[in-house]
């Protein structure tokens, strides 16, 4: 959360441990961003690498999903479309998602040595991105020819078994026609369940009508459980009082405006990454499930969970609520 006195930043070894706890909970995926700078709190903090602590989290557990999402230009996708059969095969047993992001900071994408696209190119090279790693991970003497990536007799020998699913982020036209036609999952942001009704069913039209296949979509939820709606409601209230608002500003200038979730940028969102507590999901364990059944109505198949403090809310979230829903496979921890 984007607030003064913030907990401190999660080290490789923190997220780890959260892996396996969620784990041993019974949780169903385990989602690790990639970024090189802080999207959280800035380029002045430190954040792990998301490919070590996926290659870590997958050792280290048994069930759950370990999924790690990837931005076109710090990794070529041939060394991603190999990482993954690695991670795959040789470390997850079969548990391994990859999820393709386009990005949407200037910064973090200049810092690191690749450069800026407009928004519609950075999903066309996104597009050729998976187009590889799943031409890679299927074919054998893999070919291709694009704008962006050019592959000549690729090989990949150990290739990934089961398939990884992938998960495609965005709520961008260009996004939903990627995610219609090479994704598993649609990522999206938290909103009212009305608006997500309309991406949710716009992505799963898009993908019957045009590509003959089915598609599920995922999306990320900010969820604060107390044994009383009061208590819940008195901690939203007393995070938006901490609120870190030089820390909301720049990250209010930073987002590229051609990204959708730019409109939505008011403090009660962005004061959470990745505008989580639109879902609302703030209560006892009832009004959270009520609003959990309210997504699951309109199609959403996943949400993707982050807490305030993520090792005791991951805990207390599975006894307040998981462990009282009755429909399986819905919720997963960020």
């Amino acid at each position: 959360m984007r607030v003064v006195n913030h907990e401190a930043n999660l080290s490789t070894q923190d997220l780890v441990k959260l892996a396996v706890q969620a784990d041993e909970l019974g949780y169903d995926f385990y989602y690790i961003p990639e970024h090189y700078l802080n999207a959280v709190h800035g380029p002045n903090y430190n954040v792990a690498d998301a490919w070590i602590t996926a290659a870590l989290a997958s050792l280290n557990t048994k069930n759950i999903k370990i999924v790690a999402a990837v931005q076109p230009g710090f990794k070529l996708p041939a060394v991603i479309a190999k990482l993954s059969a690695n991670i795959q095969n040789q470390l997850s047993n079969g548990r391994f998602a990859l999820s393709g992001i386009a990005g949407w900071w200037k910064l973090e994408v200049e810092s690191y040595g690749d450069v800026w696209l407009p928004h519609s190119d950075r999903y066309a090279r996104l597009e050729e991105y998976i187009d590889v790693i799943k031409g890679l991970w299927t074919v054998e003497d893999f070919n291709y020819v694009g704008k962006y990536y050019n592959i000549a007799g690729g090989i990949l020998t150990d290739k990934p078994t089961p398939t990884p699913p992938i998960f495609i982020a965005g709520e961008s036209d260009r996004a939903i026609d990627l995610a219609a036609r090479q994704g598993d999952y649609l990522f999206i942001n938290a909103d009212e369940p009305e608006k997500t009704a309309a991406l949710v069913q716009k992505v799963k039209r898009l993908a019957s009508d045009r590509y003959g296949r089915q598609i599920k979509v995922a999306m990320s939820a900010f969820a604060i459980v107390r044994e009383h709606t009061s208590q819940a409601e008195a901690r939203l209230e007393a995070i938006y009082r901490s609120a870190n608002q030089q820390q909301i500003k720049y990250f209010q200038e930073q987002i590229d405006p051609n990204v959708v979730a730019h409109n939505k940028l008011d403090i009660k969102q962005t004061i959470e990454a990745n505008l989580g507590l639109s879902a609302q999901l703030v209560g006892d364990r009832y009004t959270i499930l009520n609003r959990l059944k309210e997504y699951e109505a309109v199609g959403v198949d996943l949400i993707v969970l982050k807490f305030e403090s993520m090792l005791e809310d991951t805990i207390r979230f599975h006894e307040l609520v998981i462990s009282k829903y009755t429909q399986q496979n819905i919720l997963i921890p960020l």
